[in-house]
């Protein structure tokens, strides 16, 4: 996908850590995205979602926040009733990777996941891989 293209979409990073939103916001931004927003936990992330005019293309999203983490962000999107709100591919933060995490990942259709530290080559990668899908 090319940043002509990106240039059309847009992003959210969901992430307690405010240096690790600005870091993310930073990377998909140079990816060329037309408009990146932030939410601090996965509840704001869900009151952006339902409330957006327009949606993101792809969600990046920490796995280990308070109070909602984002497995259970993505359980509660999965469940919207909109299916073009509830479909946004959603790609996991993990401070590590288990073959528990991956298996409840894979439950609840996320479109893959991250291993901190973040890269902007691998970001770059799973967001591609994430849109290309949808």
């Amino acid at each position: 996908m090319t940043q002509e293209r990106y240039a059309k979409l847009g992003a959210l990073v969901v992430d307690d850590q405010a240096v690790v939103r600005a870091m993310l916001l930073k990377m998909l931004e140079q990816l060329g995205f037309g408009f990146v927003e932030a939410a601090s936990d996965g509840s704001a992330a869900l009151d952006t979602i339902r409330s957006a005019d327009r949606l993101p293309s792809v969600i990046v999203c920490d796995i280990a926040m308070k109070p909602m983490d984002g497995l259970a962000f993505l359980a509660e999107l999965r469940a919207l009733p909109e299916i073009h709100r509830a479909r946004i591919p959603v790609i996991l933060l993990t401070a590590t990777a288990t073959g528990e995490l991956a298996l409840r990942a894979r439950e609840l259709r996320a479109n893959g996941y991250i291993v901190k530290p973040v890269t902007p080559e691998v970001l770059a990668l799973r967001v591609e891989r994430a849109i290309s899908a949808s």
